[in-house]
């Protein structure tokens, strides 16, 4: 099956969506496929060539979202992203639980307020605790009932509903009128249950939609919504990390290809578990910093609430606060509150500070937002501040310093193992610079001395044979110390490649004369398949026959005895390519990408090798690279490899 990482599946009818999205995703390296409806969507996941999935809802039928949340959970892997209009999320179209941005979506209240339907708000802690939600309903003119709870919700539900339909059912006449009489003028009007809900909800995603699920089988026609404060990018990451899909306003679509890519890289980091956080509030208003101040902690910080100036400053140290809400109307004895602001900041460069500007005089308001640029704050709040909203403001400049601490917290680590990776990449090329001074003259005098004394011990078989061994073993030793000479000088740069006339073919045979010995001695079969006449080439012949050698051992140290070797020559238009073909033990997939790596082996080969530290492929790599080819390999594990490298055509 064929797998994208960086393909995006778009379901839409329309091409404004792709207009806008495509400048993200393009500038992110990812890759737009496009569909008009379910039944495409199905077809292209099938494929299995896209990591996401972007839902238009309000370009696709609504009788289709069912359809399109049981297609996430067939490819539960696939990441899916809803886009939600206002017209889609209007509560006069049925559906299965939609999420809401904060602040409600402009417009929503009031079409809450004309529909009849029965329409239920799962409101997150800090937005039912504040009141926030239940304050944006009032204002559009809707009286909604809050429940602290959803437990016995559908059964709530299903009962206002029931005496809403009784309670809009036409009263019969009185019996005077049924008499003849004429009707009363002024009749008896029946207040009716309201039909909007706010309820607290706690819990998961799919805790809301099971409990949705419930709902709406008891109330068929209620529609309900999950309404939270998070800032946007914290809750997608969340969601996809729990394999939920990922409702954002339409509007937001340009930033789901920033989302795809945070997720993938720094998810951990962002949904990293953080400690409790302190704030810091100092306001002159006691009423603000108390309602302030409870809102805040409902949220889960740690607050630390004053009116005195000079005690804030006493009590700010670094590490003591995570971030200050200073009222600029605040002063000490000293300084005013763009002074305490700047003062707290010298005391803890990492402290993040929120202004909460007064309205009036319009001077005084300017000042303090230009302030918070001037100073490098995080954020400006007119007064009186809504707890929701300032809770908000928090969230985000929290979530900013624990970012900048981690990614310098990564850096100094990347840093330190940097240096250390440098110590050891020294300490390396150090060793091999001496193994290929110290070690190899040494080396030279006992195979020089080695092969004389085998030769005057040629008619005593058991001292003969000790010093063969001794002659077979040095030439051992001297081929791992030239695989390390040659891996230093490819470290440093001077691996010495001749270019000068190859004759390839010359090179191939006198191999084959070397090798066929050893593979005879492991009743391989071995050939060669070669043209009688080749292209000129430019290289070194030298180089060319250790690339060829290399190839022809590996392939008869893992293969077995009765086994098949083939060295094959072919020419292409403008190259010429020499593959050693074996049927030996194999490469697994999982291992096919490391084989150029220094000193790697696979668990196969380690139990096969006699001797050897696994440079010789990537010295090969090297030498073909510097004669401007390439290498490559084909490998089944338990069927056999075909190592190839190609040189180029001399024109």
């Amino acid at each position: 099956m064929a797998e994208s990482k960086g393909r995006v599946l778009v379901v839409t009818s329309g091409k404004e969506l792709l207009d806008e999205m495509t400048p993200s995703m393009s500038g992110r390296g990812l890759e737009l496929v496009c569909v008009p409806n379910l039944k495409y969507a199905a077809t292209r996941l099938a494929t299995g060539d896209c990591s996401a999935m972007v839902v238009d809802y309000s370009r696709v039928p609504p009788a289709e979202r069912d359809g399109f949340l049981t297609l996430h959970m067939q490819y539960s892997k696939v990441h899916m992203f809803t886009l939600e209009s206002v017209a889609s999320l209007a509560p006069t179209m049925p559906s299965p639980l939609r999420r809401l941005s904060w602040p409600l979506p402009m417009g929503f209240a009031d079409q809450v307020r004309v529909t009849a339907r029965p329409v239920v708000i799962l409101a997150d802690h800090v937005l039912f605790s504040t009141g926030a939600v239940q304050t944006a309903f009032q204002q559009a003119g809707v009286q909604p009932m809050s429940l602290e709870s959803p437990k016995g919700l559908p059964d709530f539900i299903r009962q206002q509903n029931e005496a809403r339909v009784e309670a809009a059912k036409p009263k019969p006449k009185k019996s005077w009128s049924l008499l003849g009489g004429d009707e009363e003028e002024n009749p008896e009007t029946t207040l009716l249950p309201g039909n909007v809900i706010v309820a607290q909800f706690t819990g998961t995603m799919k805790e809301a939609d099971a409990l949705d699920a419930i709902i709406r089988s008891g109330t068929p026609e209620a529609v309900c919504y999950y309404v939270s404060g998070a800032e946007i990018v914290r809750y997608a990451i969340q969601a996809l990390k729990d394999g939920h899909d990922v409702a954002i306003p339409r509007d937001q679509a340009g930033r789901i290809a920033g989302i795809i890519i945070e997720n993938s890289e720094g998810a951990d980091v962002r949904l990293k578990k953080r400690e409790v956080e302190r704030i810091l509030l100092l306001d002159n208003f006691k009423p603000a910093i108390t309602s302030l101040g409870q809102a805040m902690q409902g949220a889960g910080y740690e607050v630390f609430s004053t009116m005195d100036g000079d005690e804030a400053l006493g009590v700010c140290r670094k590490g003591a606060f995570h971030l200050a809400v200073v009222g600029t109307s605040t002063t000490s004895a000293q300084y005013s509150g763009a002074e305490l602001a700047q003062k707290m900041r010298e005391r803890d460069p990492d402290l993040r500070i929120i202004f909460m500007v007064d309205q009036y005089p319009l001077q005084a308001a300017l000042k303090g937002v230009s302030q918070v640029v001037e100073l490098g704050l995080d954020d400006a709040i007119l007064k009186p501040v809504e707890a929701s909203r300032l809770i908000f403001s928090v969230e985000k400049a929290l979530e900013r310093r624990f970012l900048i601490l981690e990614n310098e917290r990564l850096l100094k680590e990347m840093q330190d193992l940097n240096r250390q990776l440098a110590a050891v990449n020294g300490f390396q090329k150090n060793f091999f610079a001496t193994v290929a001074h110290d070690v190899k003259s040494p080396l030279t005098a006992i195979l020089g001395y080695s092969e004389v004394l085998a030769a005057k011990l040629k008619g005593q078989p058991t001292e003969g044979k000790y010093a063969a061994n001794i002659q077979t073993s040095a030439k051992t030793l001297n081929v791992l110390i030239s695989d390390l000479v040659d891996l230093a000088a490819i470290e440093s740069g001077k691996l010495r490649v001749e270019i000068g006339t190859l004759n390839l073919l010359a090179v191939v045979n006198d191999v084959c004369s070397r090798v066929e010995i050893a593979a005879q001695k492991r009743n391989l079969n071995f050939g060669l398949e070669a043209p009688p006449v080749l292209p000129p080439l430019a290289g070194d012949d030298a180089r060319i026959g250790q690339v060829v050698q290399n190839l022809c051992t590996n392939a008869i140290q893992y293969t077995k005895e009765g086994g098949k070797i083939t060295i094959k020559v072919e020419t292409a238009p403008d190259r010429v390519i020499v593959s050693v073909i074996d049927t030996g033990i194999g490469i697994s997939k999982e291992d096919l990408p490391r084989v150029w790596e220094r000193f790697f082996q696979t668990k196969e080969a380690q139990g096969m090798r006699k001797a050897g530290f696994g440079l010789g492929l990537k010295i090969a790599r090297e030498i073909v690279l510097r004669h401007g080819g390439e290498m490559g390999i084909e490998s089944e594990l338990g069927v056999g490899s075909r190592f190839f490298f190609h040189i180029p055509i001399k024109k």
